[in-house]
């Protein structure tokens, strides 16, 4: 019987991958002490006593010298219907451009928090990604899409948020791990707990995970060593491994594995080389989502498997089959776009959580880490993995290079600060349908249990043709 040493609940119903309370009252209030905060600061700052940060310096210094980047700056603040501008104290949340600049200002120096909502007592919010709760509306109108997929604008993000990840990576971001109100607090390793069980385990936060709670801060050195954190040996064990043949499975090296801890969103086949990713519909559109890679071509009339990451989940990557790395590419990209048909154009439900509900449109524009793998087994043949990170997340390293041999559930690399989505590719060749799925869609995309990394995914077959 495995000792419990918090009672566990169910996690709380937040928004699809946990990065941002459902209910956005909880929101509000975040922002409301933000902004009483900032305003302290503003008085102080008119003493002279502190500064802003230089990388909010220089996107401030771009978007005055642009006449237009002004004119989106300052519109996509005025275009927010008036149903979403107020605060729980009846002001703007956030008023302006320059606010904005002031508030994300503050968070470079602060790792993300822990909240704990006591009033409902279940209304517990967690805020994964302090920036993008502070643009979630801004990001919805039409200026504010065109501002945050300018070009200039995203390398000027690039900079900011690469100073928080230096932060991240600080023992200073040990703030926000304290075991009082913070991350390691009983009630949040309860939380990180139930999530990790996927409602199949009984495990605590200490037995799923490589920690020690005898040292300050369990041994994490920093908010980046949090969240990257990896699960204890024989947690997650790989299904079917590809050396142990078994009655179900007699050949495993057509078994691939979940390559993330993730929920599934979707499976499309019959991709294109180019389609409208923008649209409504958000249809995949293959030379964008893979930077026009010479092995693009290959993947054209193919498939492709979406599922996402959250907040409180483990956030590393593992390989999905056995075989050789062909390529891997970096690729910079939008850091705070979602699809239009998902703001203020969607007038009855804007997504309060944005880009959650534009996954497959950032699968072309974000910031994401792309890596092609020849699999052992040639009914699978060369397949792409793209991890693609949303907002705040876009740092993804993989720990694998061109050339590298890679066994099934080998770790090939991480998203940095948090978590995202990601997509497996597969050629037109490789037989896979619904049915191949070990659990087949229609998919859950609300549902509160992950997919286990390494776990089995789906089953490949030879082609009716060669059976």
């Amino acid at each position: 019987m495995i000792s419990r040493e918090f009672e566990r609940v169910p996690p709380p119903h937040a928004s699809m991958g946990h990065w941002l309370p459902k209910d956005r009252a909880h929101i509000k209030q975040w922002l409301a002490t933000k902004l009483e905060k900032l305003e302290k600061k503003q008085q102080l700052h008119k003493k002279g006593v502190i500064n802003l940060d230089p990388s909010i310096i220089a996107l401030q210094q771009l978007v005055a010298a642009s006449p237009n980047l002004t004119k989106l700056s300052s519109d996509m603040f005025t275009q927010i219907p008036p149903a979403y501008q107020n605060d729980p104290t009846g002001k703007p949340q956030v008023r302006d451009f320059e606010t904005m600049l002031g508030l994300v200002d503050m968070i470079l120096k602060e790792g993300p928090q822990w909240f704990d909502v006591q009033d409902p007592p279940t209304a517990m919010g967690l805020i994964g990604f302090p920036i993008n709760a502070i643009l979630d509306w801004p990001m919805g109108t039409l200026a504010g899409y065109l501002f945050f997929t300018d070009t200039q604008v995203n390398s000027m993000w690039q900079g900011i948020l690469n100073v928080w990840g230096t932060f991240l990576e600080s023992p200073a971001s040990t703030s926000c791990l304290n075991q009082s109100s913070g991350w390691l607090s009983a009630e949040a390793l309860n939380v990180l707990a139930a999530k990790g069980n996927d409602g199949k385990t009984d495990y605590t936060f200490q037995q799923l995970y490589e920690c020690n709670p005898s040292l300050p801060f369990f041994g994490f050195t920093s908010w980046d060593k949090f969240f990257t954190r990896k699960f204890n040996p024989g947690i997650r064990p790989v299904a079917f491994p590809d050396d142990q043949p078994t009655a179900e499975q007699p050949d495993p090296t057509q078994v691939i594995v979940n390559a993330c801890e993730s929920t599934p969103l979707q499976f499309a086949t019959n991709v294109k080389l180019h389609d409208s990713f923008w649209l409504k519909e958000q249809p995949y559109s293959l030379a964008e989502m893979l930077d026009s890679h010479p092995e693009t071509e290959q993947f054209v009339g193919g498939s492709v498997y979406q599922a996402f990451l959250s907040a409180l989940s483990y956030h590393c990557w593992h390989a999905p089959i056995s075989g050789k790395v062909v390529d891997v590419r970096h690729v910079p990209g939008t850091y705070y776009s979602e699809n239009l048909s998902q703001g203020f154009e969607n007038a009855e439900s804007p997504d309060a959580a944005a880009p959650n509900n534009s996954q497959p449109y950032i699968s072309a524009v974000a910031a994401r880490g792309i890596i092609f793998v020849e699999a052992d087994n040639p009914l699978i043949g060369l397949m792409g993995i793209v991890f693609i990170g949303m907002a705040e997340v876009s740092s993804c390293e993989f720990t694998v290079k061109a050339g590298d041999r890679i066994d099934k559930g080998q770790l090939i690399g991480m998203f940095h600060f948090g978590g995202s989505t990601h997509c497996l590719v597969f050629r037109p060749q490789t037989n896979l349908a619904s049915h191949n799925f070990v659990n087949p869609p229609p998919w859950d995309p609300n549902a509160s249990n992950n997919n286990p990394v390494c776990s089995a995914l789906a089953v490949v077959t030879p082609p009716p043709s060669s059976s």
